[in-house]
């Protein structure tokens, strides 16, 4: 890491887990002040009055000013576990992220972050897979990496953990995108998994290390595996839970085209604005997406 980086990814970083700042608070914020560094020049009353965020929040903020070399310390200490931190202002910050509205002031990084500027495909679908669902996801997950396209899913239970197996056991390239920290695997049977991607894919996360799986953030990083990927493709649609309709959903509101594997038209309820082309039978109905 080049001295420039370090010091920015402390900055970043001391905003992040000390000064509580997420990725929409942190816009706010760069819009006022124009660099992080300049966040820290300032006293918890300007921080509020400049972004009306209650003044303990505020407090927060300006505290971690005085928590650079603890910041350094941790940064250091990620590296010791092959743990890299990537800020919003690192030279190896993925092109997609900056595109998006609510892009992660950092995010933690294990494998090859070439990767995350290699677009692919998301593979998705419910964590409550059938039979049926679970050999799609490993078929289409084959049939892209033999394409030599990366497969981006969130190593979640059933149609995601397929598809980064199918990857894998093709040889191909994979992107785990983490709803909870790296030391802390949802689910916990995956944590194998985890460590098997990153040997020759990549596995990332914007929440700190030990951070547990809630749904505000599984739903939340939803909007990274979209803006990783050239399109997504839904694989199976939960009876109750639908937490792929919300990458469905990042997916849309970027730009990215939607498919849904439904053979049997089975899903002919869900909103159709989500949906770019609806029914594929096989992985040549969307391999035309998948432009880089």
């Amino acid at each position: 890491m080049n001295t420039d980086n370090r010091e920015i990814n402390s900055i970043c970083f001391a905003l992040k887990e000390y000064g509580e700042v997420g990725p929409k608070l942190f816009q706010q914020l760069l819009l006022i002040y124009g660099h992080p560094k300049n966040i820290f020049t300032q006293t918890a009353d300007d921080i509020s009055s400049m972004t009306g965020i209650n003044i303990e929040r505020a407090g927060k903020i300006a505290a971690a000013a005085d928590l650079l070399e603890q910041a350094e310390k941790q940064i250091d200490d990620l590296l010791d576990i092959n743990i890299h931190l990537i800020s919003y202002f690192d030279d190896r910050y993925p092109p997609a992220f900056r595109s998006i509205a609510d892009p992660p002031l950092v995010f933690y990084h294990r494998g090859d972050y070439n990767l995350l500027d290699s677009g692919g495909v998301a593979i998705v679908g419910t964590t409550s897979a059938d039979q049926a669902g679970i050999r799609a996801a490993v078929d289409f997950a084959k049939g892209f990496a033999g394409l030599g396209k990366t497969v981006i899913s969130g190593l979640a239970a059933g149609i995601d953990t397929a598809a980064h197996l199918g990857t894998v056991q093709s040889g191909g390239k994979t992107v785990a995108v983490l709803g909870c920290g790296h030391l802390n695997i949802y689910p916990d049977e995956n944590t194998p998994l985890a460590s098997m991607i990153a040997e020759t894919g990549a596995v990332i996360s914007e929440y700190e290390i030990y951070a547990d799986a809630i749904p505000g953030r599984l739903i939340s990083r939803n909007r990274l595996i979209a803006a990783l990927a050239d399109a997504v493709l839904i694989v199976q649609i939960g009876e109750n839970r639908k937490g792929e309709l919300h990458t469905a959903k990042a997916a849309y509101e970027q730009g990215k085209p939607v498919y849904v594997f439904d053979p049997e038209n089975r899903y002919s309820d869900i909103d159709s604005s989500y949906i770019i082309i609806k029914c594929i039978e096989q992985l040549e109905d969307i391999s035309s997406a998948l432009i880089r």
